[in-house]
């Protein structure tokens, strides 16, 4: 099947892949950050849910983009990133200041993706703070 690509340059049988393993990553995060108490996770898995969280804000921000230019997003990739949510409040209680800056600014751009797009009197769209896109 041919898929749509998005303004990132990812089709959706490589982003749907992508999203899963943010998935997976923010899953092992949370589980792996339980379990070891009070002791801080190594470096490197720190920099990769950091990396994850930016990665994930980055194509929230591609998504919200299509959609202010009124551009058609492919439905899967919707569904993947939409999918990330659960995931994403799981790491609300993490005990990392940088995950924590990461995921609020993630979680920013959710709010942003989910706020509707609105037409102005003659037709132009405009984002929702009202600025022509």
């Amino acid at each position: 099947t041919s898929h749509k690509i998005i303004s990132s340059g990812i089709n959706a049988e490589y982003g749907g892949t992508l999203l899963k393993r943010c998935q997976e990553v923010l899953q092992n995060y949370v589980k792996d950050e339980k379990l070891s108490g009070r002791c801080p996770l190594p470096r490197s898995r720190m920099a990769e849910i950091a990396f994850v969280m930016r990665a994930i804000s980055s194509l929230i921000g591609s998504l919200q983009a299509r959609r202010n230019q009124m551009t058609q997003i492919d439905v899967e990739v919707w569904d993947h990133v939409v999918g990330l949510y659960p995931y994403l409040i799981d790491c609300v209680t993490c005990n990392s200041n940088e995950v924590r800056e990461t995921l609020k600014e993630a979680l920013h751009k959710f709010r942003d993706l989910l706020v509707p797009p609105t037409l102005s009197p003659a037709g132009d769209h405009t984002t929702p703070n009202g600025t022509d896109s």
